[in-house]
């Protein structure tokens, strides 16, 4: 077997190509993971909503009035080197949302066909739970960065594709949660 080769390399990424001629990023080995919050809406207990963290891209950014455009997504993160994703979402969750939370595994996807990393998605549900100051990591990224609660069919139309793919696996457990409460 061949083992691919390395083309380029910086502090972040490498890009290596296979024997077969295919290119692909590796983004240091760091895969990442995307965490959904939930609370019943106040209002409406048999409804729920889910924390949207609005935040810069690094590509296709455009300035608004000198404001960099945000975008939805759910709290995500990196692993860091040695971290059980488990433990990278508990940490992003608190670091970003201020929120101690237990997480469930909701599964997991490759980002992209030309990406070697793996985005593991997890949820908790902070219903009735007060938040400590999230502490934020340093960056200006995060420093601009805001959270909003919207209605769970918010991450039905984000153009996130983890947001999407977590709409489709949250639907299931919260109709489930649903159906056993009326039970």
């Amino acid at each position: 077997m061949n083992a691919d080769k390395t083309i380029f390399n910086n502090e972040w990424v490498t890009v290596k190509v296979t024997s077969r001629r295919f290119y692909y990023l590796e983004r240091k080995g760091k895969d990442s993971i995307a965490v959904f919050l939930l609370r019943k809406n106040e209002v409406n207990p048999t409804e729920y909503e889910v924390l949207i963290r609005q935040q810069p891209l690094c590509i296709d950014n455009t300035e608004i009035n000198e404001d960099l455009k945000l975008f939805p997504c759910p709290i995500t993160g990196a692993l860091d080197e040695g971290e059980l994703p488990e433990a990278a979402a508990v940490r992003e969750v608190y670091e970003e949302s201020g929120f101690s939370v237990k997480v469930f595994l909701l599964g997991k996807y490759i980002v992209g066909t030309q990406t070697n990393e793996i985005c593991y998605m997890y949820y908790a549900d902070v219903t009735g739970v007060e938040p400590d100051i999230a502490l934020q990591d340093g960056t200006y990224h995060e420093s601009i960065s805001k959270n909003e609660w919207h209605p769970f069919e918010y991450l039905k139309h984000c153009d996130f594709s983890a947001c999407q793919i977590g709409y489709f696996k949250l639907q299931s457990i919260i109709s489930k949660v649903v159906v056993n409460k009326d039970n």
